[in-house]
């Protein structure tokens, strides 16, 4: 069983992003999927290449970056939400869009700050 964190941060994020009304769907949806992608011992591919990029690891954690698959917006509107993973814990670091012009860098210097937050 894949065990979810949140990163403090990241509950704010998600706070203001509720003008998505499918955007807690979508999170629980992707939980779901996470529990075969991630699972420690026998990992199984559902979520698609193109959409999961693994942006940095070491010998503790890795950071990936998803498109998240919202509800009633286009794909170049999806959510682009950072996580960790080690082992079965995974965290959530933190989330943006392109409606608000998020610098893709910027965030994954975030996500890598706040994953030595949580593990």
């Amino acid at each position: 069983m894949i065990e979810f964190i949140c990163h403090p941060a990241f509950v704010k994020e998600t706070a203001t992003l509720k003008r998505f009304p499918f955007l807690d769907t979508a999170l629980e949806s992707f939980k779901m999927l996470c529990e075969f992608q991630f699972h420690p011992l026998n990992p199984q591919q559902r979520i698609a290449p193109a959409k999961l990029h693994r942006v940095t690891q070491n010998d503790e954690w890795s950071v990936w970056k998803i498109e998240l698959v919202v509800h009633g917006l286009r794909p170049n509107q999806f959510p682009r939400m950072w996580l960790a993973v080690r082992g079965s814990n995974i965290a959530l670091l933190c989330i943006g869009t392109h409606i608000d012009n998020y610098d893709d860098n910027k965030m994954t210097k975030i996500a890598v700050e706040r994953v030595t937050d949580i593990f």
